[in-house]
């Protein structure tokens, strides 16, 4: 007979070898050199809780606390959305990590327990209308109201490859000087910080770290013993005069086949607050000494980059899902992001939402001929239903919310009220992947 897993707790830095422990077990990946204390830098333990498993330890089992049949965290980060009147905004978001079942644990309700106390706390503390995470598997999150919100393309690209540009556009890159440095110091890390939140100011579905991780943030962790045949990180950045334009984080692989160089550039991250500078550090990035090939990691589905190359087939582009994005908080959400501007709208938008009930019910959408919104309960028949997972979908104006039809059951009411509100949340461009978190 199936029992309740226990209430979830606290995790303290007492924990950190409990919480080893789980993610070494769920994971599988254990990285050589990786120690507590970069655990400890690498994890917010405010937002950390765990499910323990009743009783002591079990026969072969090292004694002490019982072992986590579960685990979340999170990180408080920001993310650009459409904004009224044209142009983006920066709303909160809470980044959900690291969420991890025993195998032991599996199908005994500790992932939705963890999942609903996540989601229940982040409206309890109401710093956030939204919550987003990557998935590990695609199938897991659409049942606790997260939509798939934006993509992820991987381009990959022979080294000396001509990126065709508009003449004008490359003679602005001309201008641009790029330079590199390695990663792992303070001032490039602040550097990298700094840049990354100037770019993230023009960028659609870029999310942002926040300033406490400037200096250890996880993905940029570098552990000499697990990086293997990979050089240390470095970053390149970009420069008009004395303003910093952009950045790319990446590192190299040292390959040879047959006494010919075939190295490859990874690169992690990619930014920039105009196109010039995307170009000059592009540019860069795939004509370097002793490779064969660049692989660009987290571009959007429309990136220039793409096109610059030849177009999909010529940058050997791969789609992945990227953010999942799940609406806390209905109404509050709605009225962050702005809309298509001069299409006033008004309807009644009935949302379905079992796991954070607050959102459930008739909310009056009307929105001002700026892109403005107003929200607020009605007690009006509704113009369409949806389930909260298709506005979380549509939220950053990549996926309609025409195309939730279909896939996640959308159903219209009045006639043109889906596809009114559909080209409402819709963006002029596709929003890009998250970073990891």
């Amino acid at each position: 007979m199936t029992t309740s897993p226990p209430a979830l707790v606290d995790l303290t830095p007492d924990d950190l070898p409990r919480i080893r422990d789980l993610v070494e077990t769920v994971w599988f990946s254990v990285v050589p050199g990786k120690t507590l204390q970069h655990l400890d830098d690498e994890i917010d333990l405010r937002h950390a809780r765990g499910v323990p498993r009743p009783g002591g330890p079990l026969p072969g089992e090292a004694s002490g606390a019982a072992p986590l049949l579960g685990l979340y965290s999170a990180f408080d980060l920001g993310l650009m959305v459409p904004a009224a009147g044209g142009g983006l905004t920066r709303v909160p978001m809470d980044g959900l990590t690291m969420v991890s079942v025993h195998p032991d644990a599996r199908r005994q309700g500790v992932l939705r327990r963890m999942m609903t106390d996540h989601l229940h706390r982040v409206h309890e503390r109401g710093e956030s209308s939204l919550a987003g995470l990557h998935a590990s598997e695609p199938a897991i999150y659409g049942r606790f109201g997260y939509g798939h919100a934006s993509a992820d393309a991987k381009l990959t690209v022979g080294r000396g490859t001509t990126l065709r540009a508009p003449e004008a556009l490359s003679r602005q890159a001309d201008e641009i000087r790029t330079h590199v440095t390695v990663l792992d110091t303070q001032e490039a890390l602040a550097t990298v910080h700094r840049a990354h939140l100037t770019c993230a100011e023009v960028t659609l579905g870029a999310v942002t770290r926040p300033a406490s991780m400037e200096q250890s943030w996880f993905a940029f962790r570098d552990h000499p013993k697990a990086r293997a045949s990979k050089e240390p990180s470095r970053v390149m950045f970009a420069r008009r005069g004395e303003e910093l334009t952009g950045y790319a984080v990446f590192r190299r692989e040292s390959r040879w086949d047959d006494a010919q160089p075939a190295g490859e550039v990874g690169v992690d991250e990619l930014a920039a607050v105009d196109h010039a500078s995307l170009l000059a550090l592009a540019r860069r990035l795939v004509d370097m000494d002793l490779t064969s090939r660049t692989v660009f990691w987290s571009r959007p589905t429309d990136d220039p980059l793409a096109w610059w190359a030849g177009g999909p087939r010529s940058a050997q582009m791969r789609v992945f899902d990227a953010l999942w994005l799940r609406l806390v908080d209905v109404p509050r959400a709605l009225r962050e992001r702005g809309y298509a501007p001069g299409a006033p709208l008004d309807l009644v938008v009935q949302v379905d939402d079992k796991v954070c009930p607050w959102n459930a019910g008739r909310w009056r959408v009307q929105v001002d001929g700026d892109g403005s919104a107003q929200v607020g309960p009605s007690d009006a028949e509704p113009d369409l239903v949806t389930p909260v997972a298709a506005l979380g979908a549509a939220y950053l104006g990549g996926r309609t919310l025409l195309a939730q039809v279909p896939t996640l059951g959308v159903e219209e009411r009045a006639p043109g009220a889906v596809a009114a509100l559909s080209r409402a949340m819709r963006a002029d461009r596709e929003p890009v992947p998250a970073i990891g978190f």
